[in-house]
């Protein structure tokens, strides 16, 4: 007589701890459905920040649009992730939350506020990545770092949002105060894998903190080649840190920095659609566009628009990377 084996259900395997699958359903949500605590964010693949490692064999697309040295790593994005079968994580979930002291916050718009942060601990990070801040409520906000570690500060540019928890809070921080964070997460930063290759670094708003964390720790590592920052903003009144920009730019001479606005232009900015003056000024023309690497930063939209425009200007998608800002859904 033959005995029938019923075939166990793939499962996430975490500390010893066995989660079957449901069909179907992600490694995220599987880990969600378990109580465990996971990063995530946009849940389609694009902000990175449920990221995780594994030794054992993935599903096709689970490491889309991954950089190489994460998918070398066994990185996987695990919103993606729909495994038929066992996936054992190497490491936690999520990062652990660490302590932070506030060391100053700098007014330097009518509604971005510079906040620099002092980990209480060891905190790993490249420049461009992000980080979450703890609200006392528990809510949390991702803000890109600007900074460089060997400052030993982690420096955060913090729009205002009208109604928003965490913004406003962070807006109201005083020197000394103690907050968490938690991260870093994301994959948009450099990496001196060619020295001499033209960069484009390019956001609107706040999508400059990470551009300028970029173009610190490009220089920092000695890339030689030219760096193009735009900055962009709807009116002159949301630049920011225009001056400080051009200092830098003086004393890095293979920097060059752009502002650029949709309307009221002063003698100071260049006026019309990011994407369209980003691309002039930069010479992103084919066929030299193929040469160059692209760093996009800010509002989602304004990102995906950016994206096909460098796309289609003959950027090959490889060298595209991008952080778009996605609206927190708590």
């Amino acid at each position: 007589m033959s005995v029938d084996r019923v075939r166990e259900a793939p499962a996430v395997v975490i500390d010893g701890r066995r989660l079957p699958i449901v069909e179907g359903a992600t490694v995220l949500e599987t880990l969600e459905a378990s109580g465990i605590d996971a990063a995530s964010g946009c849940r389609a693949g694009t902000c990175m920040k449920c990221v995780l490692r594994t030794d054992s064999p993935l599903p096709v697309g689970s490491q889309k649009g991954l950089r190489e040295p994460l998918v070398r790593e066994g990185a996987f994005v695990s919103c993606q992730t729909r495994p038929t079968g066992d996936i054992v994580l190497r490491g936690a979930a999520a990062p652990v939350p660490l302590d932070a002291h506030v060391r100053g916050v700098e007014t330097v718009s009518k509604d971005v506020a510079r906040v620099f942060l002092e980990p209480a601990s060891t905190f790993e990070y490249a420049p461009g990545q992000y980080l979450d801040v703890i609200h006392p409520t528990g809510a949390k906000r991702s803000y890109s770092i600007a900074s460089l570690p060997a400052s030993g500060l982690l420096e955060l540019h913090v729009r205002a949002v009208p109604g928003g928890l965490v913004s406003s809070w962070l807006h109201g921080r005083q020197p000394g105060d103690h907050l968490s964070i938690q991260g870093p997460f994301g994959q948009c930063y450099y990496l001196p894998t060619d020295p001499a290759q033209p960069l484009l670094l390019v956001g609107a708003g706040t999508g400059l903190s990470p551009l300028l964390g970029i173009a610190r720790d490009a220089l920092e590592q000695g890339h030689t080649g030219p760096i193009d920052l735009v900055h962009g903003g709807l009116i002159p009144e949301r630049l920011y840190l225009q001056e400080e920009l051009r200092a830098f730019a003086r004393e890095a001479p293979s920097l060059r920095v752009h502002h650029c606005v949709l309307k009221e232009a002063t003698p100071h900015e260049h006026e019309g659609p990011l994407d369209q003056v980003a691309l002039k000024l930069a010479g992103a023309q084919a066929p030299d566009a193929a040469r160059k690497r692209a760093f996009l930063c800010g509002d989602d939209a304004i990102v995906r628009t950016l994206q096909r425009s460098f796309f289609l200007a003959g950027v090959p998608s490889r060298e595209i990377f991008a952080d778009p800002f996605t609206p927190a859904v708590s």
